[in-house]
């Protein structure tokens, strides 16, 4: 039983030193991995630092001038490039653009909530309106009820 048990003990020991080391090697291959990438990082700063110097060397206002007095007729702005905002033509009135398409597809002014409260029924039957009073007599205006 006890030597059992001293073989597990050796076994583990065993194992815990190959866990140790592979720990360690893991770790010494990432902190390698790390100076790598810190390496190239700092390389990617240096490229950077060199092409915002070259911007700077190619947008110096000098160099500038010296292009456009070359490569473009450029005149400077006057009194007579600028315009007045009367010289701008009227909005013209669009309308009633949705009547517009409503007329186009065939609907007209019957297709509006209000219009079709106003259209006669055709079966004779006030589906879901109280009976208006009629008056007898003069001819008068019926004012349109509320909607409860």
């Amino acid at each position: 039983m006890i030597r059992l048990l001293h073989l597990a003990a050796i076994a583990g020991l065993i194992a815990s030193a190959i866990y140790a080391y592979s720990i360690k090697y893991d770790t010494l291959y990432q902190a390698e991995q790390v100076a790598k990438l810190k390496t190239r990082l700092r390389k990617e700063r240096d490229a950077i630092a060199v092409l915002r110097a070259e911007w700077q060397l190619l947008t110096r206002p000098d160099r500038l001038q010296a292009a456009v007095d070359k490569y473009l007729t450029l005149e400077p702005i006057g009194t007579a490039h600028l315009g007045r905002l009367a010289d701008l033509p009227a909005k013209p009135d669009r309308g009633d653009e949705i009547a517009r398409k409503l007329e186009a597809l065939g609907l007209g002014a019957t297709a509006t909530p209000a219009a079709k409260e106003r259209a006669p029924s055709t079966t004779g039957a006030t589906a879901g309106r109280p009976e208006e009073p009629r008056t007898t007599g003069s001819t008068s205006t019926r004012t349109p009820t509320a909607k409860r």
